[in-house]
């Protein structure tokens, strides 16, 4: 019975040795003595190496995945002309022992810096951008309501336009865009369109093409500045405009609320 509980197989190496440094196939090598060892402390302490090397190996796979995703994000944004950020944030993650438990000092957990690289496309988020910055301030709607009416515009543009023309550059890049049009394609295109037809009825055709640039593309309000050739400051009392517009001309068009009883 002792020897067959000795008798434990192997743990699985790395998936590819090509992937790990010289210093780690020493360790490696090292390791599965120590797995193949009869003293059950040095199996124990062999199979703790080994998963280690297999984490560290796993998360510099990740990162250079991830490197490659991020820079295929930002060559696609380049090439639809969009502005382009790479930074560089650190994180704070929590320290976990070889058993998953996490790490506690003095009564409290130990925390380990981490660096991650991002992207980011300055010339979107512009709606939600606006909101958090106060933009939509200042009008004769509450932001609240700006921006919920910014944020239905947005989708009605979307589903309105993501099946018009198979041009890539022309349909917004979304992933709520197929959905909207579950219900049936042309339905649902059908309705987008009635719905921006409602919110672009008292509209001038600068403030709709502000909108469609804001709230459709999502582009910061400076980007749709440069775009139309105006004022940054210019456009954002237009945007308040039109959107305290497009709520009056969709609320009219649904109607007086009931009576509360």
């Amino acid at each position: 019975m002792k020897d067959a509980a000795r008798r434990r197989p192997p743990l699985p190496a790395p998936a590819d040795a090509n992937d790990l440094s010289r210093d780690e196939l020493r360790r490696l090598a090292k390791a599965e003595r120590k797995l193949a060892s009869a003293d059950r402390t040095q199996q124990a302490s062999g199979h703790r190496e080994i998963q280690e090397i297999e984490r560290r190996r796993a998360e510099r796979v990740e990162g250079h995945s991830l490197a490659a995703r991020l820079a295929e994000t930002s060559s696609l944004a380049l090439a639809r002309g969009e502005q382009v950020r790479a930074e560089t944030v650190r994180l704070s993650v929590p320290l976990v022992d070889e058993h998953g438990a996490r790490v506690v000092k003095h009564g409290l957990p130990v925390y380990r810096q981490e660096t991650h690289a991002r992207v980011r496309i300055t010339s979107r988020g512009g709606l939600q951008l606006a909101f958090e910055r106060g933009d939509l301030d200042g009008g004769p709607l509450k932001a609240e309501a700006l921006y919920e009416t910014g944020k239905a515009y947005r989708h009605a543009f979307e589903t309105a336009s993501a099946l018009t023309t198979p041009a890539r550059q022309l349909a917004p890049i979304s992933a709520r865009s197929p959905l909207r049009a579950s219900a049936g394609p042309q339905d649902a295109v059908f309705a987008a369109g009635e719905l921006l037809r409602l919110f672009r009825a008292d509209l001038t055709l600068a403030e709709v093409a502000l909108l469609d640039r804001v709230c459709g593309l999502d582009a910061t309000i400076r980007a749709a500045a440069a775009q139309l050739k105006a004022d940054p400051r210019t456009v954002r009392r237009r945007l308040v405009e039109a959107l305290a517009a497009a709520t009056r001309s969709r609320r009219a068009a649904a109607g007086p609320e009931p009576a509360r009883s």
